[in-house]
């Protein structure tokens, strides 16, 4: 139930769905009066929420920010990727990666450069629809087919969410070893870690964190970026009303 109701609230939050929400409430109105006034409110609302300045400034104190690869002062024997990168395309056999991928390619940087001994990728079927496949299988194949031996690469495929990418990659890992002697590195998403690391803290698992794909830039005053709308500040926005209300879901459940 938690699963189906987080991914409606998700939806709910979603910037778009709050305009479309406003215009079909403006339609209805009646009194021309509010109907003017409820019309700026929501021009201003939207000029502020495209504005690629102020989103910034709001993602960037809630990310967790990255650490240069040479700042790793030892090899882990854990890279914990987690999923939510990647799709199937099974018409091409195929797997397309989305920008959050970046978590899989510093994984990989990690691997090559001796900061990990194995890439452990957490991420089952986390949609509505079962669409037939697992994210880390998928995963675990293709990095095999671009040369990773299958010997360094551990996949933990029940998991649909945060807490339960924690929860069963520390049952593999004590099935498979002393969990409490491992080293781990969390990888993720800079806007996702914080949930992230905070789940895995929850179930006793001790990782250091490396955060890839960061939103957040440094501060800019230029005039483009912060007078001119920008639709990708739109998504942002999205993407950090949902990191926070995803944290705050499950601190109410006690996953964090």
């Amino acid at each position: 139930m938690f699963f189906l109701l987080s991914k409606l609230f998700y939806f709910l939050l979603t910037p778009i769905v709050w305009f479309i929400g406003v215009c079909f409430y403006v339609l209805f109105l009646k009194k021309q009066k509010r109907r003017k006034r409820v019309l700026i409110i929501t021009i201003i609302v939207a000029y502020v929420m495209s504005n690629s300045f102020v989103v910034n400034e709001f993602v960037r104190a809630w990310e967790i920010q990255t650490v240069h690869v040479d700042s790793l002062t030892k090899q882990y024997d854990y890279g914990i990727v987690l999923g939510g990168f990647n799709t199937y395309d099974s018409q091409f056999d195929r797997v397309n990666f989305n920008k959050a991928s970046d978590r899989l390619w510093q994984a990989l940087l990690l691997y090559n450069t001796g900061k990990i001994k194995k890439i452990l990728i957490s991420g089952g079927e986390g949609r509505i629809v079962q669409e037939g496949y697992r994210e880390s299988i998928i995963t675990r194949d293709f990095l095999v087919k671009i040369g990773v031996p299958k010997s360094d690469i551990v996949i933990e495929e029940k998991s649909r969410n945060t807490y339960e990418n924690a929860l069963y990659t520390k049952q593999i890992l004590e099935s498979q070893n002393d969990s409490d002697s491992l080293s781990c590195l969390l990888i993720s998403s800079a806007i996702h870690m914080r949930r992230a690391h905070a789940c895995f803290s929850k179930v006793g698992l001790s990782c250091d964190t490396f955060s890839a794909d960061r939103i957040a830039g440094p501060t800019k005053f230029i005039f483009d970026y912060c007078f001119i709308p920008s639709m990708d500040a739109l998504e942002n926005w999205r993407v950090l009303f949902r990191e926070i209300a995803g944290y705050l879901a499950y601190a109410i459940n006690g996953y964090v």
